[in-house]
């Protein structure tokens, strides 16, 4: 509707040009031949064309914007799992779905071409879910639900950088497979490991004393890491504590030499 609007008004300004132009100056009008009339024509019909459909100087209710609110913002799975999250953790952490990485973090470099480089490689990306301390909105814990599109090679590069930056920045990252239904006292219990006491440490192993040269405990399944090193991505060369246990667990911390 407001294209054709902007197409007779710009048509009725065109022929009142031109009622103006035969009468101020007539005999330029009149040698006009037809071939150069329907060239002027064809001329007159691409602008007002080109006017139409241009939002170029449309301001507030002029101009129509092309957005629709979403109606799947969370998916099926994303749905059911926000559910028994919420019912499991009550008020005990904020829930914020698909908050975008480059909203969690930020990097910090001198180098203006290597800050680009990295906040260009999180500006895309988001996490499923991050629990914040309900009094603060402090960051606690980020956690992604993984299905089959998971097991790709190109998603499973995704994961693994998205793991380390969660490393570098020291907040716990945990994965949880989509399942048809989910254990609200297992799902508490996993939780609680995480969000209990965010104090930013390596858990140590109940029973026993840190050790500045053992090797940290998973933070995802408690379980003893090993030193390796990243073979591909942004960080290929690195080491990092990861899970002994991989694929099945993704737990990974960063490796302070």
């Amino acid at each position: 509707m407001q294209i054709l609007k902007r197409l007779l008004i710009n048509l009725a300004i065109l022929v009142g040009l031109g009622i103006f132009l035969s009468i101020i100056f007539p005999d330029i009008m009149n040698q006009v031949n037809e071939q150069n009339r329907a060239i002027f024509g064809l001329i007159v019909i691409v602008f007002l064309f080109i006017t139409a459909i241009s939002p170029r100087g449309l301001t507030g209710d002029q101009l129509e914007y092309p957005y629709f609110l979403r109606d799947d913002f969370l998916s099926p799975a994303e749905q059911s799992f926000y559910l028994t999250l919420k019912h499991t953790l009550a008020d005990r952490a904020l829930i914020c779905p698909k908050v975008s990485l480059a909203d969690l973090f930020y990097v910090k470099s001198s180098n203006q071409s290597e800050f680009w480089t990295y906040t260009n490689k999180i500006n895309r990306k988001h996490v499923d879910f991050l629990l914040c301390d309900p009094k603060t909105a402090k960051p606690l814990l980020g956690i992604e639900l993984d299905d089959q599109s998971h097991q790709k090679r190109g998603q499973e590069a995704r994961d693994e950088f998205v793991e380390m930056v969660y490393g570098a920045a020291n907040l716990p990252l945990v994965r949880i497979p989509v399942q048809r239904s989910y254990s609200a006292s297992e799902l508490e219990s996993f939780i609680s490991q995480h969000i209990g006491s965010n104090t930013g440490e390596t858990p140590v192993r109940p029973g026993t004393t840190e050790n500045e040269d053992a090797p940290p405990l998973c933070p995802k399944c408690g379980n003893e890491m090993v030193l390796r090193t990243a073979k591909r991505g942004a960080n290929q060369g690195e080491q990092f504590w990861g899970c002994p246990d991989y694929p099945r667990c993704r737990g990974i911390l960063k490796y302070e030499a």
